[in-house]
This record gives C-alpha cells, sequence and structure tokens, in this order.
C-alpha cells in the first residue's frame, strides 16, 4: 500500500511538473501563434504585462526649460556629440527631365490649426466603413487590395502600393525582405522605399504633409501610402498602422483608402485622418515610376528636396498646435523629432521628455526611434538603456532597441555586450543594415 501512495504521488509530481513545463512552454509561443491557436478569452493570459503609457522621465521638466521650445526661433542650437548613428535624411534621386505641366496648378500648402488632442482620446471603432465611391471626385483603379498577414500591415500595404504600378509579388515576398522575422514589429517608410527602388522605381519619403497635398497627390494620379495611430478597439489599445490613399469625395468628406485590416475602398472623414495621422508627423511615402519624378517635384514643392526647410516648417507647426494646446503629447514629440534633425538635439531631448511626461501610449517607441537618437547624441545612456528595457520586457521582437542599447553600452565602454546586442539585432533581421555597420565597427 505504501509502494502504491509513491507511485501516485510520484505521478501526480511528474504530471505536474510536465503540465507547468507545458504551461511554460505556452507562455514562450510568439504571438502569432497564440493568436491562431489560444481562444481569445484565454489570449490576455499569455500576452505580457505592459505599461499603460511610455515611461515617464524621473525629474519634471521645468518651465524654463519648456518655454523657450513654445516660440519659433526663440531656441538656440545646441551642441550634439557626434553620434554613432546620425540621422540620415532620405537620399535626393538625381533631378528627372521636368514633364509638361498639366492642369493642375502648384499652390502653397496651407498650415491648420489643431486644437483638439491627440491622445487620451476617444478611439476609433473597429469598424468597415465603405467609401462613398458614387460620390468620390478622384479615384484610382489599378490597386489590388491584400489583407494583411498576422503583424504584416506594412509590407501588405507596400504591396498593394506597388501593385499600382504592375509588381505582381505579393506581401510575402515584400515581408521576407523587409522583416525576414513575422513578429518584427515594425517596418519604417524608408525601409519600403528602398524595397520600392530595388524594383526601378522611384520613391519618396517626406513629413509634415497636409490634407490639400494629399489631394493634389491624388488628383496627379499618385496613390499616396501613409502611417498614421490606429486603434481598432479599446482592448488591444494604439498602435501604428499604414494605409494607402487613392481617392477622395469632397462632398462626403473623406478620403478612400486601401486597408489592409479594415478592407478595401474604406471612407475615412478628413478629421479622423488628419488626427491619427499626426501621431507619425505626417509622414507620406509616394512611390512613382522614374519618367514622373519632375511633375512629382513640383507638387511636393520645395521641401522635395531641402531637408532643413521640411524640418523648419514641421517644428513651426508643432509650436502652432503646442500654442493651442500645451498638453499636447504628440505636438511635443514631434517638436522633438524636428528640433533633433535640425541639429539641436538638447532642445530635442527636452521636447521628448515632455511628450513623454505627459503620457504618451505606450507602443510609440515600437515605431518611433527618434528620443533614442536624441538622448544617444547628448550623452543620456541611462535613459537609452531604460526605454529599450522597458520595451524589451514587453516583446522582445524590435531589433532597433537592440541597436540603441548596444550604441548606449558601447559609448560606456562596453564593447561585449554591445557587440552581443548588434549581432541580437541581425539575428531577428539579419537585412538591419545600422547595426550591421556598428557590428562592423567593433570587429579588429
Amino acid at each position: 500500500m505504501g509502494v502504491r501512495r509513491k507511485w501516485i504521488g510520484f505521478s501526480l509530481l511528474v504530471a505536474f511538473l510536465s503540465l507547468g513545463a507545458i504551461w511554460e512552454g505556452l507562455h514562450r509561443l510568439p504571438p502569432r501563434y497564440v493568436a491562431r491557436l489560444v481562444p481569445e478569452p484565454l489570449q490576455p493570459w499569455f500576452w505580457p504585462a505592459h505599461p499603460k503609457e511610455v515611461p515617464t522621465p524621473m525629474a519634471t521638466v521645468s518651465f524654463e526649460r519648456l518655454a523657450p521650445l513654445l516660440t519659433p526661433g526663440a531656441s538656440r542650437p545646441s551642441p550634439t556629440r557626434t553620434a554613432l548613428s546620425s540621422p540620415t535624411p532620405s537620399p535626393s534621386p538625381s533631378p528627372a527631365p521636368a514633364l509638361p505641366p498639366t492642369s493642375t496648378p502648384s499652390r502653397s500648402i496651407p498650415t491648420p490649426t489643431i486644437t483638439r488632442p491627440a491622445f487620451p482620446g476617444p478611439t476609433q471603432a473597429a469598424r468597415n466603413t465603405p467609401a462613398a465611391l458614387d460620390q468620390a471626385d478622384v479615384l484610382l483603379y489599378g490597386v489590388r487590395h491584400a489583407f494583411q498577414t498576422w503583424n504584416n500591415c506594412g509590407p501588405a500595404t507596400l504591396a498593394m502600393g506597388l501593385s499600382f504600378y504592375g509588381w505582381r509579388g505579393t506581401q510575402r515576398e515584400a515581408a521576407a525582405v523587409l522583416k525576414p522575422n513575422p513578429e518584427d514589429k515594425n517596418v519604417s517608410p524608408e525601409e519600403m522605399a528602398a524595397f520600392a527602388r530595388s524594383l526601378g522605381l522611384g520613391a519618396r519619403v517626406r513629413v509634415n504633409g497636409d490634407l490639400e497635398l494629399l489631394k493634389r497627390l491624388l488628383r496627379a494620379g499618385f496613390p499616396v501610402l501613409i502611417e498614421t495611430g490606429f486603434e481598432p478597439d479599446p482592448k488591444q489599445g494604439w498602435m501604428g498602422h499604414y494605409r494607402l490613399l487613392i481617392g477622395y469625395s469632397e462632398r462626403a468628406g473623406q478620403f478612400i483608402v486601401m486597408d489592409s485590416y479594415m478592407g478595401p475602398n474604406q471612407g475615412v472623414p478628413y478629421p479622423e485622418l488628419d488626427r491619427y495621422w499626426r501621431h507619425f508627423n505626417r509622414t507620406y511615402l509616394v512611390i512613382y515610376p522614374p519618367e514622373a519624378e519632375g511633375r512629382l517635384r513640383e507638387l511636393i514643392g520645395p521641401v522635395w528636396d531641402d531637408d532643413r526647410r521640411m524640418w523648419e516648417e514641421t517644428l513651426a507647426r508643432a509650436q502652432e498646435e503646442l500654442a493651442a494646446n500645451p498638453q499636447d503629447a504628440f505636438a511635443w514629440f514631434n517638436a522633438g523629432a524636428a528640433l533633433f534633425y535640425l541639429g539641436r538635439a538638447e532642445d530635442a531631448a527636452t521636447a521628448f521628455d515632455q511628450a513623454r511626461a505627459l503620457r504618451l501610449p505606450w507602443r510609440v517607441l515600437w515605431y518611433r526611434f527618434e528620443p533614442f537618437e536624441a538622448y544617444l547624441a547628448v550623452g543620456r545612456y541611462a535613459d537609452v538603456i531604460a526605454l529599450a528595457d522597458a520595451n524589451l520586457r514587453v516583446t522582445p521582437y524590435v531589433e532597433e532597441w537592440y541597436d540603441y542599447k548596444g550604441q548606449a553600452l558601447l559609448a560606456l565602454g562596453d564593447r561585449e555586450r554591445a557587440r552581443a546586442l548588434f549581432e541580437r539585432a541581425l539575428q531577428f533581421n539579419p537585412n538591419f543594415q545600422a547595426a550591421r555597420a556598428h557590428l562592423a565597427a567593433l570587429s579588429p
């Protein structure tokens, strides 16, 4: 009897340990498998706990530091450290012969005043909203819609944009280059532009667009890929998302959008699109045949190849928005990006500190990395490491965080840990050139 009890006890212990091992294994499943295999009510048990917002700075940002940033031209350039990876604006293609003028005039871009808060606020409903196609002023045909696979809105939206120019590839083919690891959370506009250029097309990434520019581009026959904030439902929270604009309707007051998540021919009201677009500094990507470059230059105007002017106008717009609402976290974030690219890293770091103090959505640093760049440039390595670690505790699937943390550790003299982090970044994405360059610089 005693032996039997021992065997029963031993069997229960083995079963318990086996269940524990299975449970631990389940918790290590990549998120795409959890989404497919685990019933939705149980999925929250498998997602790692995450903060409600980006970690806030330890010290309060003083008014004396903020005040000069609110007035155009009032703050001064700040000295910066020579960064390991300095910001590189998108390269300017060689000029093409100008095309004959068309009936669409080129005119200055208006700068609207935005007064509504960006975050927190009401969320978008997870809904399919068909556009009023019969009321369209402009509607571009020839785009092949694709619903995204798991975590794949960038390659899916790029594939849709390329289909307009006859590319027959798929989002899987694009993803194989842009994000070899399916769990990678971010594909940048510049990475997508480089992919388009590899196919022999032209591609231009700019920031600080506006609704009238989008309409002009669409009238001229160019679909526009934009990066926006996205809140499909309250349970998921805020995230980044790409959309392809193919038309608009003034009568309905909406753009017509190919959306890899919501579906084809979605109607997005002008105010809603601009509200979420500004979360990414109103970034836009235009793909075009090389012979159309002259026409596109005319439509986009002087900021086509004048990065300084583009960032100065971006900063002025952010300052205008802050004058209307000083508690606007995204306006501070956008101002910080502009200040950084204008060579004012200390001011940029201050703006990012204030944006963080105002409670940014927790996924922002999955997509926007300017704070890492600014903090590196002014030697705030502890901030870089803390932000990278805070994000890596939630997900290990963003290679940029390993690279930025590696840069910080390298600056602090820890070459071996830096090397390991650069190698880790390349394990996630062998095509990540920044980490490859940093690793090569460490080699004998």
